[in-house]
């Protein structure tokens, strides 16, 4: 028989148990079955057959959940195995199959050349989840990437687009080598890149039929979605280098990402998720990587995902997106950013220009340098105006990325319209009321701690009120008829100022070295908000015109006016408010027309709005008998106590500042009746009471024992009913801790009165245990008393560091650069950048070679600023002259006074500054005397500044400020603290502290002042001269809590600075009781 005759009947035979078996395809028992059945031959139907059962088996074996009977499918499926791979040293594995898919290369089989990698890919899919085949399945996948079968998947990978049949079984094939357990053999993979990605952008890259079709089918595989998913495997399993490989193909991602938004719901959820595990989680990525994924088009790519399918019910991609984005994109703390590198080094010797000088005015008023540069450009491409949910991404970006707020609105133009109730409106301001509404950041966005400089002014104002909202735009709104855009510009003013109350909260906070700047800085906010916010006449206007049944708005502008006298006094006072008018009316609403609950809560929130702006103004008398009464009748009936909060604290307030109550924890007991006309007459009968109170007491139990006569001689049911509540008060009010025998005294007086037995029986009840407290309280007085004081002082002693908050003593240099300095540059530039400021000083060396040295060069100085073309030459050269000649009269042989140097160099950092506040008062002081006498410097600015007004309104600030630098810094010697206890200045320096005027930033140099004369040994002069430990006795009790500490620890250094036997001796021990004492 032919050996064609042979291979017929062999096609004939094979045919008929072909038909047999597609019987009984499940039937397969023995691995001897699956040989057969992979047996390589050439008739490509039976070929075609055994593969189709192969994969009808390795199906049921990975469907089957009966356990048994997945087990003995997995036995057989690796009996086969065994015997399908060579034990080589590079074993090969199903030749059968190997030999048929070289054979359909061969043959140009394209229905072979789909079915023979398909099937190998479902193999390892099904293999992959049991350890058996592990080996076996490594050897397979390392046998699949040599070059002999890396011809079969370029054949694959190089057709026609349109083969999509050929391409897709290659690319799940890869998919799962690079899955294998784990990625064991991505490495390999990755190795023959050059066959196993090409084309991928071309096959990421759908047909415009495959993206019609997406949506009509959304399950189907295509082959951009096998190709993704080959993606995904490798960003999944890939090393770090190769994976930062794959992202830096550019042409690769972007085909990956360019249609996202097609592609149907699992595909996208996948893609979100592997980016989130993959790249944004993966600590062995490098940033470098990261960034290049999350470049511009990238971003732009993956906000298309915003609003994904918004409509459907099913888990929606978009939040998983954002989330990804601005927890990779958000702003990484830790660094100064665009706030100043360092602070300028504290040297008594220069110029303090602050955040006026050249490197800061105007600093970033027009452009925000940004390091988040991808999601600045990501946040000017979005559009807040079209829709919703970009508005949430912006405000989501905002809120992790601070610092794009100002860089935001220095870009975006907004409000350009007219304010009306436009979609496209509305939907900007939403996005403005939402950004506002952001808290303010931690420490302004730094880790630990807040930075030393404060952060640009410029800056800050964009997330308090953003550049769209500007004075003309909010006024428009609030003066239109549309009660909408009303509402929306009172209620985002009112957030603005109340984020703008917490910044400056910050702002005032101790900030040690650094304060001027912040202070500085503080001012500069504050005048900004102004600029942008709308005229206070405006917002009373509103209030005026506002319908009184309109409670809402009312409520929200009472609110409004209350911040403008709370936070911007100076701008609320510039108009006339009439608010005992307004106060009047809500009370007579709320006693009279019985409103709702809704309403009443209203008009209570109106009311205690109403009341923060009476207590802040200075027309309002707000003890007048018929509004106090009425605000208590309200608060005492009202149903909800917390909606009074604030009202209560009002009240608290007055009756302790009338002296109605001693301390503000009595108040709960006597809501129900209060009243005084003779606050002084109270005071003597108090005295009368009790001689010996070691508690306080309130002036109202005088009021009680004076009243209660008159109540027993009018007799009746409101006898009984009055002398209920004064027991009840009386015992309140010791609960309160208000001295028990005063109150029993009282208590006595009031039954002596008393006729009615019952009435007299509720009265001896009231502080029925007052005597054995008072016993107890005796017995722990006296026991106290026994203890040893000296024991305290070393407890009570403040751990409160002075030197660390006001720094030491400035020494001198022993460079003294500043001898040439000023020659390096132009007289101007010398002049201004404070380097002949820093000669002057010189004058004050304790080295006599300096002082001369000096001297020659200020005189060659003035002849070079005679010839020079600056502007100011004229006052320079007088200011430098008059201290040429006060130097002459003290001599040069010994160190010109510190006082003397200060107070040249700060003039003339005034008269470089024509606009500065006391440069009128400079120029009269230099036309005074062709020479200045030492001991009459301080008491002339003391004068000058501290007596009389400033030359400008807003001045005050600046000038005390700048007379307290420049005692602080001219106290460096022996010899000043002589010169200041001549001419009183620590007396002055006293005086002022407890005037109204001072702010907190001046008394803490006062108290900065205090410290210096420690370092310069004048503390025995302050205690013995100036009283300061009485001073400092007198101050504690009103202290706040956080400032005691500090008092305290002057009191110590004072002391033991000082010559303690002279001062002993002086105060014959009394200033050292004094002072042991004060912590206690």
């Amino acid at each position: 028989m032919s050996s064609h005759d042979d291979q017929l009947h062999r096609n004939k035979r094979r045919r008929v148990d072909s038909a047999q078996g597609n019987d009984a395809s499940t039937d397969i028992t023995s691995h001897g079955q699956l040989r057969n059945l992979l047996t390589f031959q050439q008739n490509v139907n039976e070929v075609k057959q055994g593969i189709k059962k192969f994969k009808e088996f390795l199906l049921a074996t990975g469907q089957t959940e009966n356990e048994g009977e997945k087990a003995k499918k997995f036995r057989i499926l690796k009996a086969y195995c065994d015997s399908q791979i060579s034990h080589e040293e590079e074993p090969s594995c199903f030749p059968d199959l190997i030999q048929t898919w070289n054979f359909a290369d061969s043959n140009n089989n394209e229905s072979l050349l789909t079915v023979v990698p398909s099937v190998l890919a479902l193999f390892i899919k099904t293999v992959s989840t049991n350890l058996d085949f592990r080996d076996f399945g490594l050897a397979l996948c390392k046998f699949l990437l040599k070059k002999e079968q890396l011809r079969f998947f370029n054949r694959g990978l190089t057709a026609t687009k349109s083969k999509e049949h050929l391409i897709s079984p290659c690319l799940r094939l890869l998919t799962e080598i690079v899955s294998f357990d784990g990625g064991a053999v991505a490495r390999h993979l990755y190795a023959v890149r050059y066959i196993t990605f090409k084309r991928i952008e071309v096959f990421l890259t759908p047909n415009k039929s495959q993206l019609e079709e997406a949506s009509d089918d959304s399950q189907k595989s295509t082959l951009r979605r096998n190709a993704q998913r080959y993606v995904l495997a490798n960003l999944r399993f890939q090393h770090a280098s190769a994976k930062s490989d794959i992202i830096e193909q550019h042409k690769v991602i972007r085909a990956f990402l360019e249609y996202v938004r097609k592609d149907p719901r699992d595909t996208v959820l996948d893609i979100i998720k592997a980016i989130e595990r993959d790249i944004v989680q993966d600590t062995s990525l490098s940033r470098n990587a990261k960034t290049k994924f999350f470049n511009r088009g990238n971003l732009e790519k993956l906000v298309t995902l915003y609003g994904y399918d918004r409509e459907s019910e099913e888990p929606n991609p978009t939040g998983v997106s954002i989330a990804i984005m601005v927890s990779y994109c958000r702003r990484r703390a830790g660094t100064n950013g665009s706030d100043p590198e360092s602070l300028p080094g504290e040297e008594d010797t220069s110029i303090d220009l602050g955040l006026d000088s050249a490197v800061y005015v105007d600093k970033y008023r027009d452009s925000v340098p940004v390091r988040n540069g991808i999601l600045s450009y990501l946040a000017q491409t979005l559009r807040p105006d079209a829709d919703s949910l970009q508005i949430e991404l912006l405000v989501a970006i905002f809120k992790e990325a601070p610092e794009l707020v100002a860089d935001f609105f220095t870009k975006k133009t907004m409000f350009v319209s007219d304010p009306k109730p436009t979609s496209s409106w509305m939907a900007e301001s939403a996005l403005l009321f939402s950004t506002v509404s952001l808290p303010v950041p931690t420490n302004f966005g730094w880790k630990d701690k807040l930075p030393s400089m404060p952060p640009p002014v410029s800056v800050v104002i964009e997330n308090i009120l953003p550049r769209p909202l500007t004075q003309k735009t909010l006024t428009r709104c609030l003066n239109l008829n549309a009660e909408i855009i009303t509402l929306f510009a009172v209620r985002i003013l009112t957030i603005s100022f109340n984020k703008l109350r917490k910044v400056l909260r910050i702002f005032n906070s101790d900030h040690g070295v650094s304060q001027s700047f912040w202070t500085q800085a503080k001012g500069k906010l504050i005048a900004e908000f102004c600029r942008r916010c709308p005229a206070m006449k405006d917002v009373v206007s509103l209030y005026k015109k506002t319908a009184k049944e309109d409670l809402q708005q009312q409520e929200a502008v009472a609110e409004l006016l209350s911040c403008f006298y709370e936070i911007v006094p100076d701008v609320a006072f510039e108009e006339t408010f009439d608010v005992s008018l307004v106060l009047v009316d809500i009370l007579k609403r709320l006693d009279e027309s019985s409103p709702s609950e809704e309403d009443a809560e209203s008009l209570l929130a109106q009311l205690g709005s109403i009341l923060k702006i009476a207590q802040q103004s200075a027309s309002m008398r707000s003890m007048q008998f018929s509004a106090f009464t009425s605000i208590l009748k309200v608060v005492v009936g009202a149903s909800s106590p917390d909606s009074l909060r604030n009202i209560e604290v009002l009240l608290k307030t007055v009756l302790t500042e009338n002296s109605i109550l001693h301390g503000s924890s009595s108040f709960q007991s006597l809501l129900s009746s209060f009243g005084t006309e003779k606050p002084v007459h109270y005071q003597d009968l108090l005295g009368s009471l009790c001689e010996d109170v070691s508690k306080p007491v309130s002036p109202i139990v005088a009021a009680i024992t004076e009243q209660w006569p008159f109540v027993v001689k009018s007799g009746g049911d409101a006898e009984s009913a009055v002398g209920a509540w004064i027991a009840k008060t009386l015992g309140k009010l010791k609960g309160s801790g208000e001295d028990p025998k005063a109150l029993k005294v009282a208590r006595d007086t009031l039954v002596a009165a008393t006729e009615n037995k019952r009435t007299k029986s509720t009265l001896k009840k009231a502080l029925k245990d007052t005597e054995e407290e008072t016993s107890q309280d005796s017995n722990r007085r006296d026991s106290s008393t026994t203890q040893p004081t000296t024991s305290r002082s070393s407890n009570e002693k403040s751990t409160v560091d002075l030197e660390e908050i006001f720094g030491t003593l400035p020494t001198e240099g022993t460079t003294h650069n500043a001898l040439h300095r000023w020659e390096k540059e132009d007289i101007e530039i010398s002049v201004e950048q404070g380097r002949v400021a820093d000669l002057m000083l010189c004058l004050c060396s304790e080295h006599e070679e300096v002082r001369r040295q000096a001297f020659a060069n200020i005189t060659r100085f003035m002849s070079k600023l005679r010839e020079s073309k600056y502007v100011e030459w004229r006052p320079v050269f007088l200011l430098t002259g008059e201290l040429l000649e006060t130097v002459k009269q003290i001599g040069l042989e010994s160190p010109v006074p510190w006082i003397v140097g200060e107070c040249a160099s700060n003039c003339l950092a005034v008269l470089v500054n024509p606009m500065h506040k006391l440069y009128g008062k400079v120029n009269k002081f230099l036309q005074k005397a062709p020479s200045w006498e030492p001991e009459k410097i301080p008491s002339y600015w003391i004068d000058k500044i501290l007596l009389h007004e400033p030359e400008l309104d807003d001045g005050y600030f600046e000038e005390t400020n700048w007379l307290l630098d420049l005692l602080i810094k001219g106290l460096r010697t022996e010899t000043d603290m002589g010169i200041y206890r001549r001419a009183n200045v620590f007396e002055r320096a006293l005086s002022f502290y407890e005037s109204p005027g001072p702010s907190l930033p001046s008394k803490r140099k006062i108290l900065h002042l205090l410290y210096r004369s420690t370092q310069v040994q004048g503390s025995t002069t302050l205690i013995t001269r100036a009283g300061i430990v009485s001073w400092i006795q007198s101050q504690i009790p009103a202290l706040a809590g956080k400032e005691v500490p500090t008092f305290t620890a002057m009191a110590f250094s004072l002391y033991e600075s000082s010559e303690q036997d002279r001062v002993m001796k002086w105060s014959g021990g009394s200033v050292a009781q004094a002072v042991e004492n004060i912590a206690v």
